[in-house]
C-alpha cells in the first residue's frame, strides 16, 4: 500500500466523495456477498446433506463460533478505533485479512472425504473460527470506513445505499452463477447433492474474496489523509481501553437499541436464510434452473430501490423507515407459506405458484435493502452523537456491533436451522419430493408463522431509537464549531452521566 502524503490535522473535508469513490468503496462488500451466500445457502446443506453430519452437530459448531465472535468483534473494533499508523486506522487491518479470509472459505468447502464424524466436526470448527476471525479483521474497519468518508447526513445514506445495493447485486449475480453453473445437475443427478460442486464453489469464492478485498483496500487508500485520526494518548491493545470503549458505547441508548434491533432481526432473517435452500428444495420443489431465474429476478427490486431510495431517504426519517421495513417483512412472511399450509395455493410445478414465489422474494429484497441502508446510516449518525458527548470517535466499536450482527444473522440462523432439520426430520441425501407430508408441514410452520412472529421482536427496539435529520444537523454544527476552536482537544475516556 502506498504511503499517503502528509496532511494537516485540521484539513477541511468535503461532504461529497464522488461516485467513483463510492463505487470503489462499495466493491469491498463483495467479500460479504460471497460469505453470506456460502453460509445462508450452502453450508448447512453441504455439511448435513452431503458430508453427512447431523444438524445439531453443525449447529454446535456455529454456537461456538458465535461465542468467539462476541469476543473478537469488540476487540477488533477497539483496536481499529485507537490504531495510529501512516496508513490510518482502518486500512492496515483490511490489508492483512483478505487473503486468509479467501483461503478459509476454500477450506470450509473442502472437507477431506475420509474424515470421521469427529474429524468433520473439528474441520468445520477450525475453518469457521478462522473464517470468522479474518472476516472480523476486514468487516469492522471496512464498515467504520464508510461512516468516515463523509460527515453529511444525506451523503452517508448515499454511501451506505450504494454499498448495500452493490452487495445485493453482487450476491444476486453470484447466486445465479452458482445455481446455473456450479450446481447444475448432470444426468438426472441433483447438483445440490454433489460434493465436487461445493469444492468448486469454495475455490471461486475464495478467489473473488481475495481479489475484491485487495482492490478496495488499495483503491480507497487515497482517502486516508482526510479520515479522522485515532487518539495518540491511548493504548490500542490495553484491556482497560477495550472494556472502557465497550462501556462507553453501550451507555449510548440509541446505539444500544439499534444493536438490539440488529440482533433480534438477525434471529429471524438468519433462520430464513439457513433453511431457505431446504424450503425451496423440499417445500416448493424448485429446480436449480428456477433458483437461477429467481436469483436473476431479484435484479428487479434492486434496480427499483436504486431509483427510489435517494428520494425516499430525503423524504422520510431514518427511524421511520426502519420500523416500516421491519413490519413489512413480518407481513410479507404471512401469506405465501401459510397459504400452502391452508391449501389456498396451486400445486408445486405450476407457473402461478412460481410467480407468487418471485413476488414475495422481490418484496423481501426491497425491504431488506432499504432497512440495511438506513441501519448503517443511523450508526454513522450515532457516532457523531457519541463524539459530541465524549469527544471520542467510536466508529470501530459501533460497526463491530454491526459486523457481529451480520455474522449473527447467518450464525444463529444456522444454529436454529440445524436443530430444525433434526427436529422436523429431514434426512441426509433426501431427494426433492421424497419427504413425508408431516415433515413438510413442520417445516412450513417454522418458516411461516414462527418466522413472522420472530420478525416482530426488533420492532419493539426500533420504536425506542431517537434520531432525526434536525437533531443530526445540530450535532454536526457543534462538532464543526468545536473542531474550529479546539482542533487538538484531548479525548476523555468517560461518558458524563
Amino acid at each position: 500500500m502506498a504511503e499517503p502524503h502528509a496532511h494537516p490535522e485540521a484539513h477541511a473535508r468535503s461532504t461529497s466523495i464522488g461516485w467513483g469513490s463510492k463505487l470503489t468503496y462499495a466493491s469491498g462488500t463483495l467479500a460479504f456477498s460471497v460469505k453470506d451466500l456460502a453460509f445462508s445457502t450452502f453450508v448447512l446443506i453441504y455439511y448435513t446433506g452431503v458430508v453427512g453430519i447431523s444438524g445439531t452437530t453443525a449447529g454446535l459448531v456455529i454456537a461456538i463460533s458465535l461465542a468467539w465472535d462476541a469476543i473478537s468483534d469488540p476487540i477488533v473494533g477497539s483496536i481499529s478505533d485507537n490504531l495510529r499508523t501512516r496508513w490510518g486506522r482502518r486500512h492496515p487491518l483490511m490489508a492483512i485479512s483478505g487473503v486468509p479470509l479467501g483461503i478459509s472459505l476454500w477450506c470450509l468447502f473442502n472437507v477431506p472425504a475420509d474424515l470421521s464424524d469427529a474429524g468433520v466436526f473439528w474441520w468445520m470448527l477450525v475453518t469457521c473460527l478462522a473464517l470468522r476471525t479474518f472476516q472480523t479483521l476486514y468487516t469492522v474497519p471496512y464498515l467504520a470506513l464508510g461512516a468516515e468518508l463523509s460527515p453529511d447526513y444525506n451523503e452517508r445514506s448515499s454511501i451506505t445505499g450504494i454499498r448495500t445495493l452493490f452487495g445485493w447485486l453482487s450476491g444476486i449475480l453470484l447466486a445465479a452463477f452458482a445455481w446455473g453453473y456450479l450446481f447444475a445437475g448432470v444426468d438426472d443427478v441433483d447438483g445440490r447433492l454433489v460434493r465436487e460442486n461445493y469444492e468448486r464453489f469454495g475455490l471461486w469464492g475464495g478467489i473473488l474474496i481475495i481479489g475484491f478485498t485487495s482492490y478496495c483496500t488499495w483503491a480507497s487508500a487515497k482517502h486516508i489523509p482526510d479520515l479522522p485520526k485515532g487518539d495518540a494518548t491511548r493504548v490500542p491493545l490495553s484491556l482497560v481501553t477495550l472494556f472502557n470503549d465497550i462501556e462507553i458505547a453501550l451507555r449510548n441508548r440509541n446505539f444500544l437499541n439499534l444493536f438490539l434491533v440488529l440482533l433480534t432481526l438477525g434471529v429471524a432473517t438468519g433462520l430464513n436464510g439457513a433453511l431457505g435452500t431446504h424450503l425451496n428444495t423440499y417445500y416448493w420443489e424448485l429446480s436449480t434452473d428456477q433458483l437461477q431465474l429467481s436469483a436473476a429476478f431479484a435484479l428487479v427490486p434492486i434496480l427499483a430501490m436504486l431509483g427510489c431510495m435517494p428520494g425516499l431517504n430525503r423524504r422520510f426519517e431514518k427511524q421511520t423507515v426502519l420500523k416500516f421495513c421491519i413490519l413489512g417483512l413480518s407481513v410479507n412472511t404471512l401469506w405465501l407459506v401459510p397459504g400452502r399450509l391452508l391449501g389456498l395455493l396451486p400445486g408445486n410445478g405450476t407457473d402461478t405458484l412460481f410467480a407468487l414465489f418471485l413476488l414475495q422474494a422481490a418484496i423481501a429484497v426491497a425491504l431488506i435493502i432499504w432497512l440495511q441502508t438506513v441501519g448503517s446510516s443511523i450508526i454513522a449518525d450515532i457516532a457523531d452523537e457519541q463524539e459530541l458527548v465524549t469527544n471520542a470517535r467510536q466508529e470501530g466499536v459501533f460497526f463491530a456491533a454491526q459486523g457481529f450482527s451480520i455474522k449473527f444473522v447467518t450464525g444463529v440462523g444456522l444454529l436454529l436451522g440445524g436443530a430444525t432439520i433434526d427436529l422436523v426430520g429431514i434426512p441426509a441425501n433426501a431427494a426433492p419430493g421424497s419427504l413425508d407430508a408431516d415433515v413438510l408441514v413442520k417445516l412450513g410452520l417454522v418458516m411461516g408463522p414462527v418466522h413472522a412472529l420472530l420478525l416482530l421482536m426488533p420492532y419493539f427496539f426500533a420504536r425506542r431509537i431517537r434520531t432525526s435529520k434536525r437533531e443530526h444537523a445540530r450535532i454536526r454544527a457543534q462538532l464543526d464549531a468545536r473542531q474550529t476552536l479546539e482542533p487538538h482537544k484531548a479525548t476523555p475516556t468517560r461518558v458524563a452521566d
